[in-house]
């Protein structure tokens, strides 16, 4: 299989997640604290959008040639040095892999708050970064 194939396999199951993540998002943060099973679920898709997106970022650097990442914020920052996100875009969406590290790893007890809170940056960044992805795939 092409990586171009693999990557578009992973673009769609990142926007079936980020469709998923849209339609459980609690209204607020009372309800979103109140419903374990939502938390696990919300804690769960933005985990698979984040590795769907590590995963793309190393089949794209792999394929200009470069190193895997370092990290897994670096792959972003990675991406942007090799001119497949803008700088900025980069810079935005790098620090998402601490919470999935955070989410993954259990380093310290999760912070419902902050887990509320980036469910909006998480569905409007992965949004921007599929699309910015797929301008590679065209070119």
């Amino acid at each position: 299989m092409l990586a171009a194939d693999i990557i578009t396999e992973k673009l769609i199951k990142m926007k079936k997640y980020l469709e998923e993540l849209k339609s459980i998002r609690p209204a607020d943060f009372s309800i979103y604290i109140q419903n374990l099973t939502t938390r696990y679920a919300v804690e769960r898709l933005m985990q698979l959008i984040v590795d769907l997106a590590l995963d793309i970022n190393n089949i794209i650097l792999s394929q200009k040639g470069k190193p895997a990442a370092v990290d897994y914020f670096n792959s972003f920052m990675d991406l942007a040095d090799c001119g497949v996100l803008p700088p900025e875009f980069a810079a935005q969406i790098a620090p998402s892999t601490g919470l999935r590290n955070r989410l993954v790893h259990e380093y310290e007890e999760v912070d419902n708050k902050i887990v509320y809170s980036s469910i909006d940056k998480t569905i409007d960044m992965y949004g921007r970064y599929i699309t910015e992805i797929k301008k590679v795939l065209e070119n």
